[in-house]
């Protein structure tokens, strides 16, 4: 099995969200999460974690179905939140707080 492509912080709030996955086993990023007990509540209480742990908004972007959405997935939209707006295009704050900007970022 390969390793997952998260962090341990990622994996923490996994693990403490999903009942399904005890500490022997890990989370596959390709296999739905319904499968260690995601339901709609459960995926509340991951992606509230995940906003306090990661201090990001991620209001709106959690568009894949419950049913079908994988720890990769949510890996993935967390990762692009966390990544900086280098777009000119678009506001430096866009998808974040303003308070939560890294140290790199020029608001």
């Amino acid at each position: 099995m390969a390793h997952a492509p998260w962090n341990a912080k990622f994996e923490d709030v996994l693990r403490q969200g999903l009942p399904g996955l005890g500490k022997d086993k890990e989370a596959a990023a390709d296999v739905p999460m319904e499968a260690y007990g995601l339901d709609s509540m459960a995926l509340i209480g991951i992606v509230s974690a995940l906003e306090s742990a990661f201090r990001v908004s991620l209001a709106g972007q959690v568009v894949v179905p419950v049913h079908a959405l994988t720890a990769g997935q949510l890996w993935g939209i967390l990762s692009a939140a966390l990544a900086p707006a280098w777009d000119e295009s678009r506001p430096a704050t866009a998808g974040r707080r303003t308070r939560d900007l890294g140290p790199w970022a020029v608001a």
